[in-house]
């Protein structure tokens, strides 16, 4: 079987970690089109379109602000994880997102991909600074980050020396903005089913010609 991946860089390093590569051809796009869920719709229907020779298309994005609504791949089934975003998809789900929300609704959730290959609340106040100034740029910084009082990295497999500077970049963030910081265990089984196929209830499988639809904020129509 060929099989297509369609992901977002935000979780290139755990796609890759499971040796999806060597049967599985991967394509990643810019972490920056999360930023306009209408690029990256057309992106990612570009990508499906182009990617009809194959017998399956994964994609390991969740719903992304709905970038992923009416995608349709016309002769090839498609598979994608329900989840709300790249987040729920490292924690293993929306619901243990949602419940440890519960316990604390003002954290800011970083991972590998994130700080390797986004654009961090704090590389984005340097940018405003250069930009508008430093008056501009704290006034605009607190508006978007202001509410939030924790940064949480979500831990999945890398090496020592990596996670070490995962880790020590975090607290730079977090110490800017005074915000409390604190780790926790990533859960990969829902990332590994989807590039598996494997059955789990958080997987959705697609059927060629039928557009993906949204039905509420916490699901998916089948």
């Amino acid at each position: 079987m060929q099989i297509k991946l369609i992901g977002c860089l935000s979780t290139k390093n755990e796609v890759l970690e499971t040796g999806v590569s060597s049967f599985v051809d991967c394509d990643f796009l810019d972490f920056s089109l999360h930023a306009f869920p209408d690029q990256l719709h057309k992106e990612l229907q570009r990508r499906i379109d182009a990617s009809q020779d194959y017998d399956m298309i994964i994609l390991t994005y969740g719903r992304c602000s709905h970038a992923v609504e009416g995608l349709v791949s016309a002769t090839v089934p498609l598979v994608l994880p329900k989840a709300h975003d790249c987040i729920s998809v490292l924690l293993g789900s929306d619901l243990r997102r949602q419940e440890l929300s519960k316990d604390n609704p003002a954290v800011y959730y970083f991972s590998q991909g994130w700080l390797e290959y986004g654009r961090d609340p704090y590389a984005e106040y340097l940018e405003y600074v250069d930009k508008y100034g430093e008056d501009d740029a704290q006034y605009l910084i607190q508006t978007l980050y202001g509410t939030y009082r924790e940064a949480v990295f979500i831990r999945t497999n890398c090496e020592a020396k990596k996670l070490e500077q995962y880790r020590q970049r975090v607290r730079q963030i977090a110490d800017f903005f005074g915000w409390k910081v604190s780790e926790i265990e990533g859960n990969l089984a829902l990332l590994n089913a989807v590039i598996t196929r494997k059955r789990h209830p958080d997987v959705i499988r697609v059927a060629p010609g039928t557009p993906i639809v949204l039905e509420e904020e916490n699901s998916y129509a089948d």
